[in-house]
């Protein structure tokens, strides 16, 4: 018999009985016999699966000889077939867990900077991130052939995503550079990879949270690197950002500190709203260490705008809900205290706080206002087109020779960089992506009301909001972390609807502890937002 008691996506043959032979036990005589123990049938079923997935006995000969290749591989060098033992066995581990793969995706992009770069192939530095993409791409394609699982689905901000990735690929037709615009491409299409992996493997909320404490561990594990090593360890091809920095900023991996900042901003308004609704209490506690820490090593980059995009995201979270209210001003209230203290006492980080304190921009930092001068110019001298994808240092010195040799050279923000290269069909469609998502945005809050997820529906589309502020003075269209976080928070919108239809376990709803509602004993009511 074949087929009824065959796993999906498994092939069946004549051996086929004997994987049912070992779930029925040892009086079967199947392989379960073989030591009688439990965990030797486990392990016997699995290399049962993967010989069925691979075509059955067959494929023996060859994972012999590939095993003999190993071998004979290590009389060149043994750190080749390390390597390739190691990649197999991770491999293998991420198509068992897939959602390992994803975690190990975001944990890997945000340690990804100029300084973590393994190799580079031409101008592509080859660093963490690219191996971990690869690792989940694979897992992706295994189960979609072997599995049948799909994704390729209809998120809600794919269609603009997809309009706007044409049209920038359009421009290679008028672009300065093809080159520099291939360089545009790239990024755009692993945004897109990332964005599948994600939404494919991550099914429930127990996913969804588990993503997060991975994301916000990450940011702990950087900021920790930040703060406990010497930033010259990392110099690399960053180093004339961080001489640029002027001294007295953390870098953190030898990023430019707006970057670091970036990198860390995101998740802050998220780690403070999950350990609002956490019921462990040392789970609580060490989130809000967490968030705090990761808060106040963002605060030593020195970065202006990472400081009040945070304040923007946490204050809508605050305006929204009146529970986080309580989080957020106290979280003020402890870093007026203890930035003052810092800068009082004269200790490490205080000229970091000190940039943040002071007011305006310094006439040094005027290199924003002539970038965004020569946009303007390049907008108007194509008619409103765009110079399309990259070419900007190549015109640049047409307009402005002194900018051209500064280390500024770029338009300094993503809508001065949509003005000058996609003009004002790029524009157009910039600003339907964002409608997108903020539709999105509306529907995850809706269908999580009451829930624990509710804080969490909140606090992340507020941190992009402060990133988007924060965008008109700096970063590209491509940077990480914000399409990762965007992809993560579209997981919650598909994890919202199944649990709606029953598909899987609906999200815990968020019971109001005692001491938020000044009354004894514990309340099923729901909290109001």
């Amino acid at each position: 018999m074949q087929g009824d008691t065959t796993e999906p996506g498994l092939a069946t043959g004549p051996h086929d009985h004997r994987r049912r032979q070992a779930a029925a036990g040892p009086a079967t005589g199947g392989f379960a016999d073989y030591g009688g123990a439990t965990g030797r049938t486990d392990m016997v079923e699995r290399l049962q699966r993967w010989t069925g997935w691979m075509g059955g006995p067959l494929w023996m000969p060859i994972i012999l000889l590939v095993e003999f290749a190993f071998i004979a591989s290590m009389a060149v060098d043994p750190r080749l077939t390390v390597l390739a033992v190691g990649g197999i066995a991770a491999a293998v581990l991420v198509v068992e867990q897939p959602l390992l793969g994803v975690a190990l995706l975001l944990g890997a992009r945000l340690l990804s900077t100029g300084a973590t770069v393994f190799f580079r192939i031409g101008h592509m530095g080859i660093g963490p991130f690219e191996p971990a993409l690869l690792l989940c791409l694979g897992a992706l394609a295994f189960h979609g052939v072997f599995h049948r699982v799909r994704f390729w689905r209809a998120w809600p901000w794919r269609n603009a995503f997809l309009a706007l990735g044409g049209f920038i690929t359009l421009t290679i037709l008028w672009s300065q550079s093809r080159s520099e615009t291939i360089g545009e491409i790239i990024p755009l299409a692993l945004v897109l990879a990332n964005t599948l992996v994600i939404l494919t493997f991550t099914r429930t909320w127990r996913d969804f949270r588990l993503l997060l404490l991975a994301w916000i561990g990450t940011c702990v594990l950087i900021a920790l690197i930040a703060t406990f090593t010497d930033n010259s360890a990392f110099l690399s091809s960053t180093q004339s950002f961080q001489a640029a920095a002027g001294g007295g900023r953390e870098t953190g991996l030898g990023q430019q500190p707006n970057w670091y900042a970036m990198n860390l901003m995101f998740i802050i308004p998220t780690c403070f709203g999950m350990a609002l609704v956490e019921r462990n209490r040392l789970l609580k506690l060490a989130l809000v260490g967490a968030g705090a820490f990761i808060f106040f090593s963002m605060l030593q980059s020195g970065s202006r705008g990472g400081a009040y995009a945070t304040l923007i995201g946490g204050g809508l979270v605050a305006l929204a809900n009146r529970h986080f209210r309580k989080w957020f001003l106290r979280l003020m209230v402890a870093s007026v205290v203890v930035g003052g203290l810092i800068v009082a006492s004269n200790l490490s980080g205080a000229a970091a706080l000190g940039r943040i304190a002071s007011n305006g921009i310094t006439l040094n930092q005027s290199y924003r206002q002539w970038n965004w001068e020569v946009c303007w110019q390049l907008f108007q001298d194509t008619h409103g087109l765009g110079i399309g994808a990259g070419g900007y240092t190549i015109v640049l010195p047409r307009y402005n020779y002194y900018l051209s040799q500064s280390l500024y050279d770029y338009p300094h923000g993503i809508f001065w960089e949509f003005l000058a290269h996609y003009g004002v069909i790029g524009l157009a469609l910039l600003a339907w992506l964002i409608v997108a998502i903020v539709r999105m945005a509306a529907d995850i809050v809706a269908s999580t009301r009451g829930t624990v997820a509710e804080v969490v529906a909140w606090t992340m589309p507020a941190a992009m909001l402060g990133y988007f502020a924060w965008s008109f003075m700096e970063f590209t269209l491509t940077e990480k972390p914000f399409w990762e976080f965007l992809s993560l928070y579209t997981a919650l919108y598909f994890v919202a609807r199944r649990a709606q239809a029953g598909e899987i376990d609906p999200i815990p709803e968020w019971t109001l502890r005692p001491r938020l509602l000044g009354m004894g004993g514990e309340t099923g009511q729901r909290p109001a937002s």
